[in-house]
This record gives C-alpha cells, sequence and structure tokens, in this order.
C-alpha cells in the first residue's frame, strides 16, 4: 500500500477523531454551569418507571429490528426458521449499534450464522443489500420530514427555511425513488459479479415501512427519557436523525460523543444542556450497552456450543467461520472495559466510600491503585486489538489485566460496580479460551487507523472527563505533588499522565522500534524460480523449499536465493545460500542486512565448511553441529565381507515376500493414499508428531513431487521413502522415510540396501545419508564450552534423542564423514538461536521435548 493509499484510509478516522474532539469542546462549553456530582445526581434520579419504559421501548424496537432481516430472505426467495433470522438479527444489531461499521460488522454477524445454515456468499450479498436498503431508506424520508416540516430549523435559526424546505423534500423524493424504480421494475443492480435485482414494489413498501417504524422507536426511547419540560416530538426527532446521521459519518464505535454533542446544540432551543445530558447517558446505557452485553453472552454461548459440536461433525472451513466473530465482539467489550477503569480514574470516589478504605488501608495503597487502575485502562485499549486478532498472548494478558483491574477498583475507592463489571468480563473471556489460538508477536500486528484513533478518543475522553469532575479545583503546580485522602484531583491528574504515558511509550516503542517482519510462504513464481536455481547446482538439501514452510529471499536477478523461517528473533537460514558459488557471499550480505533491518539475529543452520570464510567476512562465528555422512556409490555394494550385513538385509526381505521397487513421480498420486496410511501409522507409534524446517513432513503435494522407494508384501505398501535426485546425477538422497506395524523387521535396512543400489544404477556419485547431530565434536581439555556440553550430550543423552544409535546406523554404510556448523554472530545468543531453531523444527518451544 502506497503512501497516498495508507493516507486516503487513515482519512474517515481522521475526520471522526476531529469530530469527536470537537463533541467534547461543545459539551464543555454546554455545560459550564452543571459538576460532575450534579450530573451523577441527575442520572441516578432518573425515574424507574422513565427507564423500565424505556427498556421496554428498546425491546420492542430491537424486534422492530427483526424486520430488516424476514423482508431480507423474502426478498431473496428463501426460507430459513423464524427463530433463527430472529436470533441472528437482534445479535447483528447490538453488536453493530455499539461497534460502528455498522454495515460491515452487521454482515460479519451475518456471516457467521447464515452460511452455517445453508445461506451462500452471493445470497448473503442480497441480504445486505437489503438491509442497507431499509435501513436508508426510513432514515431519508424520516430525515426529509423533519428538515422539511420539524420547527428545529427555525428554533435554531439555521439553516434558512428556503433552503432547508426543498433539500428535506429531495432526501423524501430520494427514498420515494426507490419505490418507483421497483414498481417500474427496473433492470438489476450490478456489484462486481454479483447481480441484485430491486425487491416487489409490495416488499420495497414493507421495507419503508419497517424502517420509519424503526428509526421512530429508536427515538421514542430517548424521548421518553426526556425531562419533565419535553420539546416538540418533531423536534426531538429532527435532531435524533441528525446526529445519528453525522455519528454514522464520524466513523466512532456507536457515534459516542459526536451524537450526545450535536443533541446538545439542536435541542438547546427546548432543553437546556445540563438537564438533556443526563438522559442522553441513560439513553445510551439502555439503548446501545444492555443490548451488547446480552449479545455478548449469546456468542459466547454460540461459540462453546459450536466447539463442542465441530469436534463431533464440523469441517475445518466451518470451524473457522465459526471462530472468527467472537473475539471481535470481545475485543469491543474489553476496550469498553479499559474507558470503564479511564473513566473511574477520572471521576471522583464516594466520599463515604474512601472514609471506609482510609480505616483498612494506607494511604500509598489508595494512591498506587488508583494510579495502577488507569494504567491497566490504557493497557486494555492497546491488548483489545491482539483479541481481535485471536492472539493467546493478548488473551492472557488481557485476563491479568482485568484480574488486576478488578482489585485496583476495590482498592482505590471501593468500586464494587465497576469491580462487577470487569469480573463479568473476565468471565466472559475465560469462557471463550478456545478462540484465542493464534500465535504470533502480541504487537508487531499492525494497528489499523480507527484502533489507533479511538484508543486517542478514549484517552482524550478520559481526560476531558477529569477536567470537567474537577473544573471547581483551581490549578496549581502543588497538585500534581499533593497525597492525602480527599486529593482527588491530584490522583486524577496523576491518574491520566500515566494513562497518556503508557500510550506515548508504547507508540514510541513501535515507532523507534524494528519494522515487524513478515515471513511469507512461497508463492508459486517463488517456487518455479527456486526450482530454476536448484537444478543449477547438485545439492539435494534445497529441496526442502518445496515444503513451503519457510520464506525465500532472491538476489536481483533470481539466480540465488536463501530460505529460511522466524522464530521469535531468529532468523534462521537452512543451509548455504543456493546458487553458483560465486553468489554465496553476496547472498550472505544479502540475507544478514534483511536481519539487521527487523532487529532480527541471523544463523544459519547445517552449513557445510565450503564457504565459512564468507561468513566469517559478515562477522559471523560458527560451532560444529555435528557430521554429514555421504557414501561413495562407486565403492557400496553387497558383494564380499564388507557388504555382508546388507546383503543379509536384501535377503531376509525376500524370504519375507517383500519387494523393493521405485515410483517414478508422476505414479505417486496413485498410491497417495496408501502412503499416508504408512505415514499415520508410524507417527502414532514412533514420532508423534510432525517436523519441520530441517525435516520433511507428509504433504501430499511435497510427497508427489518426488520419486518414491517403496518396499511391497502382498501387493500393499509396508515401507516407503521419498527420494531426491540432485541435477546431473552428482548427488541422491531421501527425505521423509517411514514404515507400517505390519513391515518386516529390519525393513529399513533392505530398503536402504535396495536404494543405493539403484542410485548406483542410475549413475549417481553420491548418497547422502544426512546429519548425525552432535557426533565427530572434539573432547578435550582445553575445548571450547560448546564442544564439551555437545560432547557431554552425545554421551549421556540417550534420553533426550538418540545420537549415538543414529551415528551407528550411518556408520553401517562406511559412509565419508564430512562436517556440518551452525553460523550466528557469537556472544552469549547460542543458547536463544538454539532454543529457536529446534522450536522451529519440533512445531514449537513445548514440543521439543514431546516425543
Amino acid at each position: 500500500m502506497t503512501a497516498a493509499e495508507r493516507a486516503r484510509a487513515a482519512l474517515p478516522a481522521l475526520i471522526g477523531l476531529v469530530l469527536f474532539l470537537a463533541s467534547l469542546a461543545v459539551l464543555r462549553a454546554e455545560l459550564r454551569a452543571m459538576t460532575w456530582h450534579g450530573l451523577v445526581a441527575a442520572v441516578t434520579s432518573t425515574s424507574p418507571w422513565r427507564v423500565a419504559f424505556a427498556i421496554l421501548l428498546t425491546a420492542a424496537s430491537y424486534v422492530v429490528l427483526t424486520g430488516y432481516d424476514f423482508l431480507a430472505f423474502a426478498y431473496l426467495g428463501k426460507r430459513l426458521p423464524a427463530r433463527r433470522i430472529a436470533a441472528t438479527s437482534l445479535l447483528a444489531y447490538a453488536v453493530s449499534n455499539n461497534v460502528g461499521f455498522g454495515m460491515l460488522s452487521g454482515a460479519s454477524i451475518r456471516y457467521r450464522f447464515y452460511t452455517r445454515w445453508g445461506v451462500s456468499t452471493e445470497e448473503l450479498s442480497r441480504i445486505v443489500f437489503s438491509y442497507i436498503a431499509t435501513f436508508w431508506l426510513g432514515l431519508l424520508f424520516l430525515g426529509g420530514l423533519s428538515l422539511a416540516l420539524s420547527p428545529l430549523p427555525r428554533a435554531l435559526g439555521f439553516p434558512p427555511p428556503w433552503l432547508i424546505a426543498p433539500v428535506g423534500w429531495l432526501l423524501v423524493l430520494a427514498s420515494l425513488g426507490y419505490l418507483a424504480a421497483a414498481a417500474l421494475r427496473l433492470g438489476p443492480l450490478s456489484v462486481r459479479r454479483f447481480e441484485l435485482p430491486l425487491p416487489p414494489v409490495r416488499l420495497a413498501l414493507a421495507q419503508l415501512a419497517v424502517s420509519i417504524v424503526d428509526w421512530t422507536m429508536a427515538a421514542t426511547v430517548l424521548y421518553v427519557l426526556l425531562p419533565g419540560d419535553r420539546a416538540p416530538y418533531l423536534a426531538v426527532l429532527a435532531a435524533f436523525l441528525a446526529s445519528q446521521f453525522l455519528g454514522l459519518a464520524s466513523h466512532v464505535p456507536g457515534g459516542m460523543g459526536v451524537f450526545e454533542g450535536l443533541m446538545t446544540l439542536l435541542l438547546k432551543p427546548f432543553i437546556a444542556s445540563i438537564d438533556l445530558l443526563p438522559a442522553l447517558i441513560v439513553y445510551r446505557a439502555v439503548y446501545y450497552l444492555l443490548p451488547l452485553a446480552v449479545a455478548a453472552v449469546g456468542l459466547v454461548a454460540d461459540e462453546l456450543r459450536q466447539r463442542r459440536s465441530q469436534a463431533a461433525r464440523l469441517s475445518a472451513t466451518l470451524g473457522w467461520l465459526t471462530e472468527e466473530l467472537t473475539p471481535r465482539v470481545l475485543a469491543a467489550i474489553t476496550f469498553l472495559a479499559g474507558v470503564v477503569l479511564l473513566a473511574s480514574g477520572a471521576t471522583p470516589a464516594a466520599p463515604g466510600r474512601l472514609r471506609f478504605l482510609d480505616r483498612l488501608l494506607p494511604l500509598g495503597v489508595i494512591e498506587l491503585s488508583h494510579f495502577a487502575g488507569s494504567v491497566l485502562g490504557a493497557a486494555l485499549l492497546l491488548l483489545s486489538q491482539g483479541l481481535a486478532r485471536r492472539l493467546d498472548a493478548a488473551y492472557v494478558l488481557t485476563a491479568t489485566a482485568l484480574a488486576a483491574g478488578i482489585a485496583a477498583s476495590l482498592l482505590k475507592g471501593a468500586d464494587y460496580e465497576e469491580a462487577a463489571v470487569l469480573a463479568a468480563t473476565l468471565l466472559v473471556l475465560w469462557r471463550a479460551r478456545p478462540a484465542f489460538d493464534r500465535r504470533a508477536a502480541l504487537f508487531e500486528t499492525r494497528f489499523s487507523p480507527g484502533w489507533i484513533t479511538a484508543v486517542a478518543a478514549a484517552i482524550s475522553g478520559s481526560l476531558w472527563l477529569g477536567l470537567f469532575a474537577f473544573k471547581h479545583v483551581e490549578y496549581s503546580r502543588d497538585l500534581w505533588w499533593q497525597f492525602e485522602l480527599h486529593g482527588e484531583a491530584s490522583r486524577m491528574l496523576r491518574a491520566s499522565v500515566g494513562a497518556g504515558v503508557t500510550v506515548l511509550l508504547f507508540g514510541l516503542a513501535r515507532l523507534i522500534g524494528y519494522a515487524p517482519h513478515e515471513a511469507p510462504a512461497p508463492s508459486a513464481d517463488d517456487l518455479s524460480a527456486a526450482a530454476a536455481i536448484i537444478a543449477s547446482q547438485t545439492a539435494t538439501l534445497p529441496n526442502l523449499v518445496f515444503l513451503r514452510d519457510k520464506a525465500l529471499l532472491f538476489d536481483d536477478e533470481k539466480k540465488a536465493f536463501v530460505m529460511y523461517a522466524v522464530q521469535g528473533r531468529t532468523f534462521a537460514a537452512l543451509g548455504d545460500p543456493v546458487g553458483p558459488p560465486d553468489r554465496v557471499g553476496a547472498m550472505v550480505r544479502l540475507f544478514v542486512e534483511r536481519c539487521d533491518d527487523f532487529g532480527g539475529v541471523p544463523a544459519f543452520y547445517e552449513v557445510s565448511n565450503q564457504h565459512l570464510a564468507r561468513y566469517a567476512d559478515m562477522g559471523l562465528t560458527f560451532i560444529k553441529l555435528g557430521e554429514d555422512a555421504r557414501v561413495d556409490l562407486a565403492a557400496f555394494s553387497i558383494d564380499g565381507s564388507s557388504g555382508r550385513t546388507h546383503r543379509h538385509a536384501v535377503n531376509r526381505l525376500a524370504r519375507e515376500q517383500g519387494v523393493f521397487r521405485v515410483i517414478p513421480a508422476d505414479g505417486v498420486a496413485a498410491v497417495m493414499e496408501q502412503l499416508r496410511a504408512i505415514s499415520d501409522d508410524w507417527l502414532e507409534h514412533h514420532a508423534g508428531a510432525e517436523k519441520g524446517f530441517s525435516l520433511g513432513f507428509f504433504d501430499p503435494e511435497y510427497v508427489a513431487r518426488f520419486p518414491v522407494a517403496v518396499v511391497e508384501r502382498d501387493g500393499r505398501i509396508v515401507a516407503f521413502a521419498t527420494v531426491w535426485l540432485g541435477a546431473g546425477g552428482v548427488e541422491c538422497s531421501t527425505d521423509l522415510m517411514r514404515y507400517g506395524r505390519s513391515a518386516p523387521k529390519d525393513v529399513m535396512d533392505a530398503l536402504f540396501a535396495h536404494l543405493l543400489l539403484w542410485a548406483k544404477g542410475q549413475g549417481c556419485h553420491w548418497f547422502e545419508l544426512g546429519m548425525a547431530p552432535l557426533s565427530g565434536i572434539e573432547q578435550s581439555a582445553g575445548a571450547p564450552f560448546w564442544n564439551r556440553v555437545a560432547s557431554f550430550l552425545y554421551a549421556h543423552g540417550e534420553a533426550i534423542y538418540n545420537f549415538r544409535g543414529l551415528r551407528a546406523f550411518k556408520e553401517r554404510f562406511d559412509p565419508v564423514w564430512e562436517p556440518r556448523y551452525l553460523v550466528y554472530p557469537g556472544g552469549f545468543r547460542l543458547p536463544l538461536v538454539l532454543a529457536d531453531i529446534s522450536a522451529l523444527v519440533a512445531g514449537g518451544y513445548r514440543r521439543i521435548f514431546l516425543k
């Protein structure tokens, strides 16, 4: 993405932040006469009957919202059980009303559920088109009527009537134009490859009616919460629609702040701001937050139910569909929990509770808990981004932060309500643990412009709230250093700075830190280029590139490459650079520079002694890993006394009716299922799990790329090994070697003897048996520390790995032993580099010492 494209993508979020900050400025100006305690008293004194009536109307409004989806299915001509449509619609609107980007987040919820019940992607696009059209029909029609007929413009004195009335009627005509297009049966709309036909006129009329009722009921919820001397209903409706429209355009989640700021301005001629704001706060809680809480519980319950059913019957694709949304909803809830902590840190505590805590706790505990609560709130804002990406590290840190936030809430002001909110969030998060299974660096993932502006808005909003709550306190420098029980303005200042510094330090660390590195799997073009380079040299190890588990770094001319993987900070290249010898030095330099760009530690694993000087030129050092066994095929034979062991293995296989043959690459697909069964059996009884990086794993596309040597008995394959043939017939090797429980005893001895004879018959010069780790390392009192450790492990580490047994097996073929090295920057990095490479091979740190 270019800088211009990034700027265009960030523009809506930036506009939203500007509108939010402008709304805060408006609210600050309009609430000059109101104090924090007066606002809290006004909110808490709202009539319970009004709140109950508002909740009832909210429930009715959300029931009306389900009509959007029922109409969409009528437009689609598809039937689903009514309870499924209603439940999905309620969840979708509860989330989209709060999260923002209503069309996108609502579509995500519907995608989660409707595709599970047989709705195709094309059908879903028509559903989305239908409910978007329904949404805007009522907004345009009612908004236009409000502009044309409402007393609000006249009361405000702007815009002039000669301008506002025609605009209103144009909006009404726009909605009626949709009805006319449906009545005239105009052609379908084309969106990319989808065609979206207009609905029948009766359905279009139903869309308009449902949307009008929906918008009217949403405004009515607010209307019943307004104080006694209410404004005219049409004026409230007009202000409500205009504020909702601006909130939608701002991209601020739920229009928070933007909606409230514009409402106070538009209804100022009818209702004083100090009377209106408490009603707006209650409305936000009733119409937005309460349905979101219900939706969160419903989504987590569905996640757990789907996890159980997946174990029994769901496919991997459907499993993916069920995992994508719950983390995003929980990320939004975690973000709100962070806002709760920030708001709590910016506002006064209840005096009676502070006095109670003063009798139990030292002042220092109260002060520290207040500061920690705000810092934890800022941390939750940042961690919520990791939750949205399903990161397991984000889950653990968020759970820790929530638990610490609960303690801080109770210790700083006995805020049990706030602690209950955090505890409920933690409980919901705990129940959704299976959804957070992605292992990736927590903060290497990119923060979207929307998330950045949301964090900035939350920090700005909490600061605004603190300045509003303590505007009666005259500022002085001494406030920063006042530590006393009732010095809450001082605590607010310190906590706000702590939260702001937390976010700023995080941003600074990302700004000056190393760029996150992505090691993408090679594309088809990359593999084609790599295949051409491999064909120009004789080594067979580079064939591991076709596993696709390593990234590729080419030179500019694509004449050479390095294959590597990233674990932690270690950039581990496998083997020497592949390509002409005169390009090795340049490729080493290129790879080291790539590592330096991203703050990585370069390492070359299993390199030969041929190019050690090239690595030394870059300031790298090396240690011996072991020795590689290479059999001279010209001297290999099963005849005579030297070949007695191999001859016995071949004869024993023949006596047990075993037959050896090599299946060409183009014939491997026909026996793939037999090979898979052998591989699964071998993994179950020998290896436990697949390895990677420097070892092959069973992948049908990879296996079918090469010839396969097999041993058959009674027409069934009982053992196999994939065969690598190097360019020019210089070298032959094998990678994946597996046998089943029904195979004859010592079947692999016979398979290898046959395979070496076959390779010799193909004109190959060398057979590569692979490395024997830690073997051939000199041991003496003056040897380096690594040599002594390696020698000890080789002699006494049979519980970890069969070092001696592997060396002994390869010795049977009388090979030539060649050293293999690990190249790295030296110093104290060796343990970490070895651990990271071991994790790459084993498939994770936890599996290094597992079977």
